[in-house]
């Protein structure tokens, strides 16, 4: 209860004390993945019992977590994703109006996103979702336990030395709401196993309202062993997580985040300068304006620069970068473990494409080809079996 509390001053959720409904409220989950799914889950069935929605929908940019592709494919519900702008990253809120229908029951968005690092238009697209009598879900799973200790870096001006140069597209680094600030944001997900520094296996996922949570539960009364109730996924959970998420977070303290937030979008920001500023890499851009932790970058001329064959290069001076598709790009998720190493990531990253230029036969193999060839296969559903047998052979003797 102490973590759930906490989390919930966190996104500056509204309390007992402050409502008579008996304001926000949540549970712990084992991770971003349950958390989705609970929240799609609560929604679905509210839905259901309140306004008789047999067919249910999501609308939710393409750039949402899988969790939420896995929620549809459990729970009976019809995700319909819409495309964001390859450059800035963001969805077009009016794209997301035109796809709603009598049956949506949820929209969601990133706070940011694991992709691209980019938060999509929370305030707006929970604006809409509450216009149309809809839930809305705001999953800041990933970063999303910094984002509000960037706020108060800014404030205080602690990171003013490091804020982007704005130009004609690119706006200021102010984080825009994403939390229970804003009245249509019904659910909200955020990991305590990433940047709270818990052990894996700690996630939250709140609620504007106690009646919304209940229809997270699975009830049943007529079972032979008792009568039977389960906030979550899980019967049986360890409790020495919860124990020890309550124990990290006290440790810390705010005081202790706001020093590890520092450190960590200090890295991200000279990251992301390095590579786009006046002095940037030349065959590189950022996706979007990234504020938090995560910085995507891709190849302005595929051609020349292969972006996956530069993942490759990266990694034989020891970097792990995420390859990611549609665009192609890679992305860099700064940890406390990258905290000054990014100039030296930045040099690293700059050999790494004259490199790929000067012998992109050299780098024509491994994840370069692996991606190169999905995204020219005109069937996609082809790589499912694959990925089904990759998924078999971690389970085999």
């Amino acid at each position: 209860g102490e973590v759930v509390a906490m989390m919930i001053h966190l996104f500056r959720g509204r309390t007992s004390r402050d409502d008579d409904d008996g304001g926000c409220c949540g549970t712990l989950t084992s991770g971003g993945t349950e958390s989705i799914l609970l929240a799609c889950k609560a929604h679905r069935d509210r839905a259901r019992d309140l306004r008789g929605i047999a067919s249910p929908e999501i609308v939710a940019p393409t750039t949402v977590h899988a969790a939420f592709q896995k929620a549809a494919h459990y729970f009976g519900m019809r995700l319909i994703l819409v495309d964001v702008d390859e450059r800035t990253g963001l969805v077009d809120v009016d794209d997301v109006r035109r796809n709603m229908t009598r049956n949506t029951v949820l929209v969601a968005g990133s706070a940011p996103n694991f992709p691209h690092g980019i938060i999509d238009p929370i305030r707006e697209l929970s604006e809409l979702a509450r216009e149309r009598g809809v839930g809305f879900h705001s999953d800041c799973c990933l970063g999303g336990m910094i984002l509000p200790f960037v706020e108060r870096l800014q404030a205080d001006g602690r990171l003013d030395d490091v804020a982007s140069r704005p130009d004609d597209d690119v706006d200021v680094d102010v984080i825009p709401p994403y939390d229970f600030r804003l009245p249509g944001v019904t659910s909200l997900s955020a990991d305590m196993h990433k940047y709270g520094y818990a052990p894996k296996g700690a996630s939250c996922v709140m609620y504007s309202s106690e009646e919304l949570r209940r229809y997270q539960y699975f009830v049943s009364i007529d079972w032979t062993g008792g009568i039977y109730a389960s906030p979550t996924l899980a019967g049986s959970r360890p409790g020495g997580i919860s124990v020890a998420t309550w124990a990290g977070m006290v440790h810390l303290g705010e005081e202790g985040y706001l020093e590890l937030t520092e450190g960590i979008i200090r890295t991200a920001r000279a990251i992301r300068e390095g590579i786009r500023g006046e002095n940037g890499i030349d065959g590189l851009e950022v996706i979007g304006n990234p504020l938090s932790s995560v910085v995507a970058f891709r190849s302005t001329s595929p051609k020349e620069v292969n972006i996956y064959g530069v993942g490759q290069a990266m990694a034989k001076n020891g970097w792990n970068l995420n390859s990611l598709q549609y665009p192609s790009c890679l992305h860099i998720c700064c940890t406390n473990l990258h905290c000054g190493k990014e100039t030296a990531f930045l040099t690293d990253l700059r050999s790494a494409v004259e490199e790929v230029r000067a012998h992109p036969e050299k780098y024509a193999g491994g994840s370069a080809a692996v991606y190169g060839m999905a995204h020219s296969i005109p069937d996609a559903t082809l790589l499912e079996p694959i990925a089904r047998g990759f998924v078999d052979a971690l389970f085999s003797g």
